[in-house]
């Protein structure tokens, strides 16, 4: 005992002769280092609230559209897609420039949404026979990882019944034959629907097939009773709380634990108060927390710059290909950019949607120019295939005389006779025997989508020509 008594007596006086001594040639040395080491600190709180950000947006943005699409307090329109939990919201039109609740909104399919919470037990999907054209139904976690595709691709044309369960669910007892389990990755649950319209004259066949996508209880699909569903929690944190993204971060993640090949980086997070027990800002410093609040803002830069990313993205002919949307891997970035404005994009083999917003020589698109596009034919897909036009400002359809934002194969395209047609951009009406697409008067951008691509789309062996200004 009285050795380690003296040991530690020891220790505790070279380091004070030591701080002495160093004080004593330069006072002003000893404040530059405190000061660095501060500044060190502050740059480690930095780039940990950057790491956050990039990883945990995603678990955020997710979490918040939970509880967005599952609120139908207020009267709703007839293109949303809201529905109270666990249950189905439609929207019943096609979009057009004066509805603004989705941006870059397409005009082939009617949207069908449903929040899923699943800890109040497992819920019966069930889907009817669709033989005459395209639909999907997406399951997300709350991560946007894209773990279950139902429809025409992936599961045919065949009414079904999927029974979607809890992680680490266990049956009490026997389940029918006829249902097919899918375990979630996490609780709570987002589905996506699309179902194509051919034409606003064919709304009545698509709400038929619309009303048909069913959500019911196991409890009540095996004879029992419905069960009374508790509402979600409210989004956490204060509206003017700086550090409100970190509050939100740290309640969702005790909804959503992390699996172990993502605990190293929440070990990391622990020093800046993440954990799995929710955000503590107590033994944060005033400038730490000044460069997490910095941090949020420029993460979420970082995440829009995924957008024009060599290494994630395709580019040919002014043409941005994104094939990983539903295989992001540790590319948290590019995760939280289609979690953000490119919610709820599928893989590479349900669809693909290149957007363009420069010309064949790099240009930006405007409407002070006009643009064609050459097609020496129908694109390779198995379902259907479209070009849209949107404002480049408000990410929003184009209003114009002629009530027209997009061309697809169910046009009525004015075509050569060996199949080749162009389709024409301009803000102005060019002549009447053009396949016109109006445009803005300024900036504006063009989506693709290919749904059901072929294998040449996927190889890139055919690609989608590019706007030729004219």
């Amino acid at each position: 005992m009285m050795k380690k008594t003296m040991t530690k007596t020891v220790l505790a006086t070279m380091l004070a002769l030591s701080g002495t001594m160093a004080a004593i040639p330069c006072t002003a040395a000893v404040d530059s280092t405190i000061v660095t080491t501060q500044q060190a600190l502050d740059n480690e709180g930095y780039v940990l609230g950057v790491n956050a950000y990039m990883w945990g947006s995603t678990l955020v943005r997710m979490e918040q559209i939970a509880r967005q699409y599952s609120d139908v307090s207020a009267p709703q329109s007839d293109t949303s897609y809201r529905g109270p939990l666990n249950e189905f919201g439609h929207a019943r039109r096609l979009s057009t420039p004066a509805d603004t609740d989705m941006p870059t909104a397409n005009r082939d399919t009617l949207y069908s949404s449903a929040v899923l919470d699943l800890s109040q037990g497992p819920l019966v999907l069930s889907v009817p026979d669709v033989t005459d054209r395209y639909y999907v139904i997406n399951m997300f976690d709350m991560w946007h990882n894209l773990f279950q595709y139902v429809g025409t691709r992936e599961t045919g044309s065949l009414e079904k019944e999927i029974l979607i369960v809890p992680p680490g669910w266990k049956a009490d007892g026997a389940i029918p034959r006829e249902l097919n389990i899918v375990e979630a990755p996490t609780s709570k649950v987002w589905l996506w629907g699309r179902t194509q319209v051919m034409g606003e004259d064919d709304y009545s066949a698509a709400h038929a097939i619309q009303d048909q996508y069913t959500l019911t209880p196991l409890t009540e699909y095996m004879g029992g009773e419905s069960l009374q569903l508790r509402p979600l929690s409210p989004r956490p944190g204060r509206a003017d709380d700086p550090l409100r993204f970190y509050v939100e971060l740290g309640e969702y993640l005790k909804e959503n634990p992390v699996d172990e090949r993502q605990q190293a980086m929440l070990g990391q997070l622990n020093k800046i108060g993440i954990s799995e027990q929710g955000f503590d800002r107590s033994r944060l410093s005033d400038t730490t927390i000044s460069a997490m609040v910095k941090a949020v803002a420029d993460g979420q830069k970082m995440v829009m710059a995924q957008q024009a990313n060599p290494t994630t993205l395709e580019i040919k002919d002014g043409w941005v290909y994104a094939f990983n949307l539903d295989g992001f891997g540790d590319d948290n970035a590019m995760r939280s950019l289609i979690a953000h404005p490119y919610l709820g994009g599928q893989g590479a083999k349900e669809a693909v949607y290149p957007m363009a917003a420069m010309d064949t020589q790099g240009k930006p698109l405007t409407g002070q120019r006009s643009y064609t596009m050459k097609f020496d034919g129908e694109p390779p897909v198995d379902a259907f295939w479209s070009v849209t036009v949107y404002d480049a400002k408000s990410k929003m359809l184009v209003d114009n005389p002629i009530n027209r934002y997009s061309l697809n194969n169910l046009s009525d395209l004015k075509k050569s006779p060996d199949g080749s047609f162009e389709i024409t951009f301009s803000h102005q009406q060019p002549s009447a025997d053009t396949n016109w697409l109006p445009t803005p008067a300024e900036g504006f951008y063009v989506l693709t989508r290919l749904y059901i691509p072929s294998k040449s789309v996927l190889n890139m062996d055919w690609t989608v020509p590019g706007l030729e200004q004219r």
